[in-house]
């Protein structure tokens, strides 16, 4: 429901909200109206609706009049007909205030709901004393909602509680242009009227319901600007004299144009340049270097259509004059509606597909549609149209892009071009979705040598990249196998894709070799900015697959901070892609900052769609959001549920048994990994491996030997063709997990012996809790509690916050109070530190013995001599020198 935060507010104040009043501040077509409506029939509470009528204005408690006439109740119309009398109300308002008061808590004795619109319209003693009243309305069954337009609100309205109407952000405007004009909209098209309507719903609604049926459905070409409707004040000529007529005419040259440089607005009367300033100082005007722009897009519609052709082609012939020799795809603009017949569509097109290399998406869209209207039927724009759509690709807008290598398919067949869009249309919607639909790309996906050979082989190792993506290994495979035998027919560029597909391809299957010597010759020889951005995500994403997850955020970090930047795509890929990897290698920190960037610049997500609602699931199940965390799991149940990825679906399940597992629900947990082993079974990736030792751990902890010792021994069968160290550690670890008594903690110590400096630190701490786990299960309390703290400092470190909660709440348990008094003041894993320099250890010998970073013990040390006073390694030995701080067990086994 669009405006429902307003509509909640209003509910609350009609039930239980300490607030007595509430104004609702928007502008013309913010739906403030209909947000009364809607809260009108949502209430418990008897609800009187009351609009002002601004003509009343200037009559002294007119306002008042008519509010009191709304309510059912027989003393209404006296009191009503005797405000509209006052005899000299300056001096009666305290009277009126009190009289209002006892007629309010006279007539409801109920819950009552006042629903005012075009408050502020009322005359200023309405406002005055409707204001006290408000003040004072505790204790009766009243509560008041008004709307309001001005802001900032002035007067006595002042000082009610307020809530302000927002424009719609783009995902709101979009589910509203949905819910208006049905489903069956052009993606692209529902972008251009939220783009073009500012976020005002009014002007959204008059805007997509005024598009033609041809129009919504991509039949149609748009004409840029969309008309609106009137809502924004637009300076009249003979409003006050010549600074208005200054100011209009400003603005009627600059909707001309989606934008104008200032030597094309800037001719005429010595006043123009006084007036553009007050237009940019004002916000209404926006400058860009040298470029200028309405900022509106509803206010420049609003003048554009206000103004007759005549006057509109005399701006285009203004401006063309200016920017001919100056700005050549601004003059190729006005030229179009000056002269037609004298512009090729596809200098339209090129113009547009400049712009988009600059970041100005939305002006080259008018540019594109410009194109499409003056090209006749026959017209071969296709080539012109497969440019536009790889430059709004690269910049990561896909609806656009979708919309124009369509319309580029329609138009021709030519062979040269025709795989090229396959290929771009196979993309976009892998890009979005994730989904591979190849009905598009089997006509090259086939073909032989000499056949197309170049296209062929393009379009084969784009499609074998996206089967790798989805890790569907075989169908990859045999694409590449293809495309290496077209490659003798093919560009030299073609071979880099492929050895790069083929990388990728290898990871996949347990061989890092060739994305170990990628790495190395990038950061021992070339240097990151050598390598193009494709090259580094397929890079980093094979370096993730292969276990290698530093050397993949540092490749996702080098592609971040490229100079100069790359295009959006691979910017969006590396952010994606570096929260994947962070998520892998246990550093859930760095996912957790990462996913929150992601969530909060996405208003509306193109770009992997389906990994941003599976990131999102991981994100509110991690911070321990549990209704944000249900909503987003349904969402990707819908979503994955109508694509054809499995592998999402069971990523999706093994992310729940993971959270499952943390939360001591090992019935859960085992319910939804063994879900995710059975779909994982078709797929060759390393990634579901790590869940694979989940299903074990649950197993394990829900008693389940035998089938903890059958899950343990299909894990290594799969885990064979993989040579990594997470593989040799996590072997280990499921190893003593299915090794039952006594015996298995040999198996957990050999495991913890294999830990070497740079290995996973997530690993290292699931090792120890899962030890100290089975040491309390084998009734070793004390040895035990020290395992679990030093687990937790690491899983603490890491920000794997439910995991770490796991390890502080079973460690808890077993001594109430520490040893010595003074450390009862410090935290489980500062106690640790605390005892471990008592012993005589340096630093560098406590991190070796606790299995964290030299940096951790040295802040963990400086909190301890802040809370205990100590002022040196000698001073804290010494206060703690006293019964029961000397002497400790080693934390962990040699």
């Amino acid at each position: 429901m669009i405006r429902a935060d307003a509509i909640a507010r209003i509910k609350d104040l009609a039930a239980t909200a300490p607030e007595v009043a509430l104004l609702l501040v928007g502008g013309p077509g913010t739906g403030k109206t209909t947000v009364l409506d809607n809260a009108a029939t949502l209430v418990d509470s008897e609800v009187f609706r009351v609009r002002i009528n601004p003509a009343e204005s200037s009559l002294p408690l007119s306002g008042l009049s008519t509010i009191v006439t709304s309510f059912s109740h027989p003393a209404a119309i006296e009191l009503s007909r005797r405000l509209l009398h006052p005899p000299g109300w300056r001096g009666q308002i305290q009277t009126v205030t009190a009289e209002l008061l006892h007629f309010i808590h006279s007539a409801t004795a109920t819950p009552t709901l006042l629903l005012v619109d075009d408050v502020d319209l009322m005359d200023l003693p309405s406002q005055v004393v409707l204001a006290m009243v408000a003040a004072r309305l505790t204790g009766s069954g009243l509560r008041v909602v008004g709307t309001a337009s001005s802001d900032p609100i002035t007067g006595p309205l002042a000082s009610l509680p307020r809530m302000t109407l927002s424009p719609l952000d783009d995902s709101q405007a979009l589910a509203l242009v949905t819910a208006l004009v049905g489903p069956n909209i052009d993606a692209a098209v529902s972008r251009i009227v939220v783009s073009s309507s500012a976020g005002n719903p009014r002007a959204l609604a008059y805007i997509a319901s005024s598009l033609t049926e041809r129009q919504r459905l991509h039949a149609e070409a748009l004409i840029l600007p969309l008309r609106g409707p009137r809502i924004t004040s637009v300076p009249e000529e003979n409003d006050s004299g010549p600074v208005a007529t200054e100011l209009r005419l400003l603005l009627e040259r600059l909707s001309s144009a989606f934008l104008s440089s200032e030597n094309a607005v800037l001719q005429g009367s010595v006043r123009v340049p006084m007036a553009l300033e007050e237009l940019v100082a004002s916000g209404t005007v926006a400058r860009e270097g040298r470029y200028l722009r309405i900022d509106n897009p509803l206010l420049r519609s609003q003048i554009y259509w206000s103004q007759s052709a005549t006057s509109r082609l005399n701006h285009h012939a203004s401006a063309l004059r200016a920017e001919a020799g100056h700005e050549p795809e601004l003059a190729t603009w006005h030229r179009s509606w000056l002269n037609p017949g004298t512009v090729h569509p596809e200098e339209l097109m090129a113009a547009a597909t400049i712009l988009t290399r600059h970041g100005r998406t939305v002006q080259a869209l008018e540019l594109a549609e410009r194109a499409l209207t003056l090209a006749p039927a026959a017209a071969d724009l296709s080539q012109a149209l497969c440019d536009f759509s790889s430059e709004l690709l690269l910049q990561g807008e896909l609806d656009y892009a979708e919309r124009y290598a369509r319309r580029g398919q329609r138009l021709s067949e030519r062979s040269e071009v025709a795989p090229k869009l396959a290929v771009l249309r196979t993309r976009i919607e892998f890009l979005s979705t994730r989904q591979l639909l190849t009905a598009e790309t089997d006509r090259w996906t086939s073909a032989r040598p000499g056949e197309d050979s170049d296209a062929a082989a393009r379009v084969q190792l784009v499609v074998a990249q996206f089967h790798a993506e989805r890790w569907e290994t075989e169908a990859a495979a045999a694409l590449l196998e293809r495309a290496g035998r077209l490659l003798a027919h093919s560009a030299t560029d073609a071979v880099e894709e492929y050895n790069l597909v083929t990388m990728l391809q290898a990871s996949l299957e347990g061989e890092p070799g060739p994305a170990n010597r990628m790495y190395e010759r990038i950061f021992r020889h070339e240097g990151a900015g050598k390598s193009s951005p494709q090259a580094l995500s397929i890079l980093g994403r094979s370096l993730t697959y292969a276990d290698r997850f530093a050397e993949a955020r540092r490749i996702f970090i080098a592609l971040l901070t490229l100079e100069p930047a790359p295009d959006p795509i691979w910017l969006a890929d590396a952010r994606y892609f570096l929260a994947e990897n962070d998520i892998l290698s246990g550093h859930h920190n760095e996912a957790l900052e990462i996913i929150s960037r992601l969530h909060d610049s996405h208003s509306t997500v193109q770009l992997h769609r389906n990994l941003h609602h599976l990131l999102m699931a991981w994100y509110w199940q991690a911070t321990g959001n549990r209704a944000e965390a249900d909503a987003a799991i349904a969402e990707c149940t819908r979503r994955f549920a109508a694509s054809d990825n499995p592998a999402l679906t069971a990523r999706l399940l093994a992310h729940q048994g993971s959270f499952a597992l943390m939360d001591g629900r090992p019935g859960d947990a085992i319910a939804f990994l063994r879900t995710a082993s059975t779909i994982g079974a078709g797929f060759k990736n390393p990634s579901l491996l790590r869940h694979e030792v989940d299903l074990v751990e649950a197993y394990s902890m829900a008693g389940q030997l035998n089938e903890a010792v059958a899950q343990f021994q299909e894990f290594h069968a799969r885990s064979l063709p993989y040579r990594s160290r997470w593989i040799t550690l996590a072997t280990a670890r499921a190893r003593a997990l299915v090794t039952p008594g006594e015996p298995s903690l040999l198996a957990f110590q050999s495991a913890l012996k294999l830990w070497h400096t740079g290995d996973s630190q997530f690993e290292l701490g699931r090792t120890l809790l899962s030890y100290a786990t089975r040491l309390e299960a084998l009734g070793h309390s004390a040895e035990s509690r020290e395992q679990f703290l030093s687990a937790r400092m690491i899983l603490t470190q890491l920000g794997a916050i439910s995991w770490a909660r796991k390890a502080d709440a079973a460690g808890r348990g077993y001594e109430s109070t520490p040893e010595h008094p003074l450390l009862q003041s410090l935290a489980p894993d500062e106690q640790m530190v605390a005892l471990l320099v008592c012993r005589g250890m340096r630093n560098k010998e406590i991190a070796a013995e606790l299995f964290v970073s030299l940096r951790t013990v040295e802040v963990r040390l400086t909190h301890i001599y802040h809370k205990l006073g100590a002022r040196s390694r000698s001073h804290l030995t010494a206060m703690l020198s006293t019964d029961g701080g000397e002497n400790r067990r080693s934390i962990l086994p040699r």
